[in-house]
């Protein structure tokens, strides 16, 4: 059992969380397919823009602590540790594939965003969330520490003072404050609204030039972990490289027509001796 389940239609790729009942606390199966799952998407070049949703009432109330049923992990000598250490790397894939991805991946949250679902939300390129929802690190009320995501990425998108709050005193952070902060881009009355605006999001992302907006999303993400210089002269060594004229003709023809461009697509990524 994975929990969720994946779909693609018109190069919109939609992944929705599909254990309600369960407050779609993310199993082993999730962390074990989701990587390899998405970057297959990834690979061949057709899905231009993913959304992310969930069933029920609550987006995702984190790991399922059912997985610790038969005890929770306790790594007692330094090959334990150095084993474990892979383990926890392999946890971080499961979110920083789609931080990776070539196609921008836009959330749909609704109520609880808890824990590892925070940092699955946090992975994501754009957050729409309805009035009802909330984020909360709540790893520091388990005794541990958030370890695949949340402690990385919310400091580049949330004030230090706010980060530390949630990390220190596992306080909760509204959507309105959320979306004030910037970590929300917009704010629905419901479920339904938010995930409306995550699939408006990934059609206009449709109707852009796919190596348009897989360089830009590369780009951001080389900036956002870089010196502004050393981000400009990487910018300007992609831009060389991604510089379409046929997409630029595209885009400007159908602005003076009033219709949608065609662009060139994405091509499958490379892989050597195929």
């Amino acid at each position: 059992m994975s929990g969720y389940a994946i779909s693609v239609n018109t190069g919109i790729a939609h992944l929705v969380l599909t254990r309600p009942k369960a407050g779609n606390a993310l199993v082993a199966g999730f962390w074990n397919r989701l990587a390899p799952e998405i970057a297959a998407l990834d690979r061949t070049g057709n899905v231009r823009a993913m959304v992310l949703s969930s069933e029920g009432s609550i987006f995702c109330a984190g790991m399922d602590l059912g997985e610790f049923a038969g005890g929770i992990p306790d790594p007692d000598s330094p090959a334990a540790r150095e084993s474990f250490y892979h383990l926890a790397l392999s946890l971080q894939e499961t979110f920083s594939c789609l931080e990776r991805a070539r196609f921008p991946v836009s959330a749909a949250i609704q109520g609880a965003c808890l824990g590892a679902g925070l940092e699955l939300a946090a992975a994501c390129d754009l957050r729409y969330a309805s009035s009802d929802a909330y984020f909360r690190i709540e790893e520091v009320n388990t005794g541990i520490m958030a370890d695949v995501g949340a402690l990385q990425r919310l400091p580049k998108i949330l004030p230090e003072p706010v980060v530390k709050e949630m990390a220190f005193l596992g306080r909760s952070l509204g959507s309105i404050e959320a979306a004030k902060h910037g970590f929300v881009a917009d704010v629905a009355d419901h479920a339904a609204g938010a995930l409306h605006m995550a699939m408006t999001a990934a059609q206009r992302v449709c109707e852009m030039a796919p190596v348009a907006i897989a360089g830009s999303k590369a780009a951001l993400r080389w900036a956002r972990d870089h010196s502004v210089p050393d981000a400009l002269e990487w910018s300007a060594r992609t831009q060389s490289a991604l510089w379409s004229t046929q997409d630029i003709a595209a885009s400007l023809q159908a602005r003076r027509s009033g219709t949608l461009p065609e662009h060139e697509p994405l091509l499958p990524k490379a892989s050597f001796g195929l």
